[in-house]
């Protein structure tokens, strides 16, 4: 994958995290699906997978296109 390619699978994982977290949070407060740790597997999976493309990034001299300064 080029650098492009790799922040856009970050962007990817990012608005998944974003709906797994808005989901979380609207279900706790009826005690819907998401309030037990339904999605704690999948948040885990998407952070190793967000690391690994990170990982790639720099390997490839780049980075993440949002950085701090």
């Amino acid at each position: 994958m080029n650098e492009d390619e790799l922040n856009k699978r970050l962007d990817a994982l990012h608005a998944r995290l974003t709906w797994i977290s808005d989901t979380e949070a609207r279900a706790a407060w009826i005690q819907a699906y998401g309030a037990n740790g339904e999605f704690d597997q999948e948040r885990t999976k998407i952070l190793t997978d967000a690391e690994d493309v990170l990982d790639q990034l720099v390997a490839l001299g780049g980075g993440p296109k949002f950085q701090y300064k």
